[in-house]
């Protein structure tokens, strides 16, 4: 029993005592069941679905909660196992159906699959006793809640507004992954080799040279907002990435001077990137990859690709916390480097600066010039707009940051305490990264050694033979599909024909299209769900959602077939 002990009430029920040089009594000696069934009745929930318990003990508290709340989701939080143990042996129907955190890094597991559509936020109940031995350890844990439902309402949003047009993306994009190169032919041909995420921050001025001469010890991959800077000084990169779907990403590739590095292209990536980029081409797609509260191994794929894919050979799966950055930093692992090193990483406001100078958003603010504005002036008046806030800076300090960048600081601290490769900050400014070493770009290039074979005559010997595709299968699929939506838009047009909206669900079912339409009925299925709208009026919704996917699906697929035909002709 270690440092526990457990004893009798005199109600009857058990109570338990922490000893370890003091004494803490986690309940009542008298009655714990009636201590708390009054603290619970003081408590109220709101409008939250969610129950985070701090401190565990016997779990009196929690089999009220579960009495109070029987339609919340209950999830405790316990610094010691032996405590959990204990609460488990002693009452285990107190914690029928609630989940149990005894560990950080169980976060993401416990809630991936909860339903957005039926989440209505997140209430904390502190088990005083408990918390007041590890606070930060119980504050850490809820910190980490509140910050991964942001990050998934901040996902649920994105998808909202771009997941249609990352459909039309991926159509116009697929047919130029047969003779390209796959991101999944490079995944390990790197190992050992250290790998350098060059990202666009302020303090990117401080290691321009070095990177130069780091060229054929490291691999060096730098994201979109970052190439202009790096391409101007005649620093090379051995690829340069680019995620963003919108068309203003493309300014990030105009007038650049040759030669070239490969561009990494997210399936979703704005088209024209990929049409109109002189250098050679990788491809990538977007997945999540995650374990489930029952222990099972998940994928969550972009919209459309677990459709194209079953028609092409895999592309190569890269995470995402959200920018170019984040996926970077899983590609760099996926490709076996080691150490992965932060260059550019700022995440704050490094001297009341937005980006490094050089970055297409610079060059824009030029024509705002005059007598009375300068450079200093617009940057200070966009940092004004922000919800700012002071973190600890790189190096010790405080520097000013906001709400995005704490979110991806979080997803890098979070991710850098997960991998078994060691990551390095050497930014030499901006946000301190907790979990990463700080370490000067300048020491790390006097001890990285040069390699036999240079990281640019890997990644050649590589691109050289790309993998080679069929694209007759696709193309099948997609005249298939063509047909199947011209069926499902007659329907639709016709209600004498289509009958009901489950008839037109069971015809999308039935063609196996179901990937295909469901980022297009996906916001108004979570609006139904989350104001309970049934009966005609939620067909209605459905419906009308439906006849819209099918007028916008079918000329992207028609021009997708004609493009991989292109492709078969050339072959």
């Amino acid at each position: 029993m270690g440092q526990y002990i457990i004893t009798d009430a005199k109600s009857g029920d058990k109570t338990l005592l922490f000893r370890n040089g003091k004494e803490v009594r986690l309940h009542s000696a008298y009655d714990p069941r009636k201590e708390a069934e009054r603290s619970v009745s003081a408590f109220s929930k709101g409008r939250a679905s969610i129950i985070v318990v701090s401190g565990l003990g016997l779990a009196y508290h929690v089999h009220h909660l579960r009495m109070k709340y029987p339609d919340a989701q209950i999830v405790a939080v316990e610094r010691d196992p032996e405590a959990a143990a204990l609460a488990r042996q002693t009452y285990p129907e107190f914690l029928e159906g609630v989940s149990v955190i005894t560990a950080p890094g169980k976060v993401e597991e416990i809630f991936e699959e909860t339903d957005m559509a039926l989440f209505r936020g997140v209430a904390h109940y502190i088990h005083r006793p408990s918390f007041g031995m590890q606070e930060d350890f119980y504050n850490g844990i809820f910190i980490d809640i509140n910050r991964f439902f942001t990050s998934k309402i901040s996902d649920l949003l994105t998808r909202f507004e771009f997941e249609q047009n990352w459909v039309g993306n991926i159509l116009k994009n697929v047919h130029h992954t047969f003779g390209s190169g796959r991101a999944a032919d490079l995944f390990g041909r790197f190992r050992g080799y250290p790998g350098i995420i060059v990202s666009a921050g302020p303090s990117l001025r401080k290691n321009f040279g070095l990177l130069a001469g780091l060229y054929d010890r490291a691999l060096i991959v730098c994201v979109d907002t970052a190439y202009k800077v790096l391409n101007r000084r005649g620093v090379p990169a051995h690829m340069v990435m680019t995620l963003d779907a919108q068309k203003h990403s493309l300014r990030h590739f105009l007038g650049l001077k040759g030669p070239l590095p490969p561009l990494l292209a997210d399936m979703v990536s704005f088209p024209h990137i990929a049409r109109s980029y002189p250098g050679e081409k990788i491809f990538s797609t977007t997945s999540k990859y995650y374990t489930d509260a029952r222990g099972e191994h998940r994928k969550e794929s972009t919209p459309l690709m677990d459709w194209i894919e079953r028609f092409i050979p895999p592309i190569g799966d890269i995470q995402s916390g959200g920018s170019v950055a984040t996926s970077a930093f899983d590609l760099l692992l996926n490709l076996g480097c080691d150490p992965i090193i932060l260059v550019g990483q700022d995440l704050a406001y490094t001297g009341r600066e937005i980006h490094c100078s050089g970055t297409h958003h610079n060059d824009e603010w030029t024509g705002l010039y005059s007598r009375f504005v300068n450079l200093e002036t617009i940057n200070q008046r966009v940092v004004r707009k922000r919800k700012i806030k002071r973190v600890e800076a790189y190096g010790g300090g405080l520097v000013i940051s906001d709400f995005v960048f704490d979110l991806y600081r979080g997803w890098f601290e979070d991710s850098a305490r997960k991998v078994p490769v060691k990551v390095i900050n050497a930014t030499e400014g901006g946000a301190r990264i907790a979990n990463t070493g700080e370490e000067s770009l300048s020491s790390l290039a006097a001890r990285l050694p040069v390699r036999p074979k240079t990281p640019a005559s890997i990644l050649a010997g590589v691109l050289d033979k790309p993998a080679a595709a069929d694209p007759s299968k696709l193309l099948a699929a997609l005249g298939q599909a063509a047909e199947g939506v011209t069926t499902i838009r007659d329907m639709a047009a016709d209600p004498a024909a289509s009958g009901d909206a489950q008839d037109l669900l069971n015809v999308i079912e039935e063609k196996n299209l179901v990937p295909v339409f469901n980022p297009f009925l996906k916001k108004s299925s979570l609006y139904i769900a989350r104001h309970g709208i049934d009966g005609e009026k939620a067909a209605a919704i459905i419906r009308c959602d439906i006849e819209s996917a099918c007028v916008r699906l079918l000329p992207l697929i028609r021009r997708c077939e004609k493009n991989v035909a292109q492709v078969m002709e050339k072959a």
